[in-house]
């Protein structure tokens, strides 16, 4: 387990910085591929949502991949933990792809990666789900990763996801107060900042 965490820190420090990734994409998404939460806060696999990294059927990683090669074994915490710090390592992934200061090497095999991890893993999907969990930093994390990744899809012209789309017209048409409408209709909110912000900039240029 702490292994696990000490890849992905590695990781972390790696895209902060922007660096370009040399390993295979599947080795990050082996990494990455993030596990859905209950309301418990427990790892679960589920009809809509699965996951736990490192799923059957995935192939492990080398050990020279990412120095560490592991088959995790969750506790509440550590796989909370794990799950965080997965969901910060996209968001920044996602992030630099965004930016223009990331070279393109990098920005390049960060696309593939999250691309990857969108056809693969139904990472959008997964997000979605954990909207959902009874616990606060989750869902907030979640949702932060959610709007860039929604953003960067349609950038990318990529389809959004049907979970996505069916959690928010549920919970929208219902009015309710409840911390699903607020998550739903804030990354409304940051998407559509984001489009603004994008067609200003592209204004401006011209």
């Amino acid at each position: 387990m702490r292994d696990f965490f000490e890849v992905l820190e590695q990781l972390y420090k790696k895209v902060l910085l922007g660096a370009t990734l040399e390993n295979d994409n599947q080795d990050y998404v082996f990494y990455l591929n993030p596990a859905f939460s209950d309301q418990a806060g427990s790892p679960v696999m589920s009809s809509e949502c699965i996951t736990t990294p490192g799923a059957q059927g995935e192939r492990q990683p080398s050990p020279v991949s990412l120095s560490i090669s592991v088959a995790p074994v969750y506790l509440k915490s550590d796989a909370q933990e794990i799950t965080l710090l997965q969901l910060t390592v996209i968001k920044v992934m996602l992030t630099r792809i965004l930016s223009a200061e990331t070279q393109l090497p990098a920005k390049e095999k960060y696309r593939e990666i999250i691309q990857v991890l969108l056809m693969s893993s139904d990472l959008d999907s997964k997000l979605t789900c954990m909207l959902q969990n009874s616990d606060k930093l989750l869902p907030h994390m979640a949702a932060k990763c959610l709007a860039s990744l929604l953003y960067f899809q349609l950038k990318e012209k990529i389809t959004l996801s049907n979970s996505w789309i069916v959690f928010c017209q549920k919970n929208l048409s219902e009015y309710s107060e409840s911390d699903k409408v607020v998550y739903c209709l804030w990354t409304l909110t940051v998407v559509i900042k984001e489009i603004f912000k994008d067609t200003c900039s592209q204004k401006t240029a011209f």
